[in-house]
């Protein structure tokens, strides 16, 4: 799923140091209370983790979380919690102008 969406540059940068905050085991499995927290910060909207595929999978692998952070900056945009908002537009370009504090955790664009 992951391979499918396409992230800019800056995406790639911030999804991936997020990624890193959440500890991967071995299996690829993210630190399940480390998700929960950065998600919370984020007021993600529940249907997020069923459309990313983690509800069914019982966890966060690497991909569920790319997708969930994509989609979470499309929820965040104003546009549905659904895979056709981040696969037919670019997050990225709606991540300008805002400042680099928003763009953290609590705001992923």
């Amino acid at each position: 799923l992951q391979g499918s969406l396409s992230s800019s540059a800056h995406e790639q940068r911030l999804y991936s140091a997020l990624h890193g905050r959440c500890q991967a085991d071995a299996a690829g499995k993210l630190s399940s209370g480390k998700v929960a927290e950065l998600f919370k910060a984020s007021q993600l909207p529940p249907e997020v983790t069923e459309v990313c595929g983690a509800k069914r999978l019982g966890y966060f692998g690497t991909p569920q979380f790319f997708v969930a952070l994509k989609l979470l900056a499309a929820a965040q945009s104003g546009l549905p919690v659904r895979l056709e908002s981040v696969t037919a537009s670019k997050s990225a370009d709606r991540c300008g102008g805002v400042s680099r504090e928003q763009k953290g955790i609590r705001r992923l664009c």
